[in-house]
């Protein structure tokens, strides 16, 4: 994650990290404060490198398991929770794969919200 957002590390363990627990962390925490700084780069339009990171997220649906749910429910679901709102769905949307845009979809079904783009 620090190849996408460098400061993340810092950010981890600093005390504004609300999920980091040590060694009781979970993956789906280590996603969650990530999606925090993801947003505020969206919020601001200063996401720059939303292609690859956009990749590694869909790298990590297909593999599956609880890193694919965690990136769904923690990451993607964070962000689509800004929307409508701060968020310009073209600052994300034309870097989601297959898998993120089901999900993405889905998630619009089920809280009765159309992300533009979708």
């Amino acid at each position: 994650m620090k190849a996408f957002i460098p400061e993340f590390p810092d950010y981890w363990s600093s005390e504004d990290a609300a999920f980091n627990f040590g060694k009781d962390s979970t993956v789906h925490g280590v996603f969650s404060d990530f999606s925090t700084l993801v947003v505020e780069r969206l919020e601001a339009g200063t996401l720059s490198n939303g292609e690859q990171l956009f990749s590694f997220i869909e790298s990590v649906l297909a593999e599956g398991g609880d890193p694919a749910n965690a990136a769904c429910t923690c990451f993607l679901e964070n962000i689509l929770n800004r929307i409508p709102g701060p968020i310009d769905p073209n600052g994300f949307v034309p870097y989601l794969g297959p898998k993120s845009k089901e999900f993405c979809r889905g998630w619009d079904e089920f809280t009765g919200v159309k992300t533009s783009g979708l």
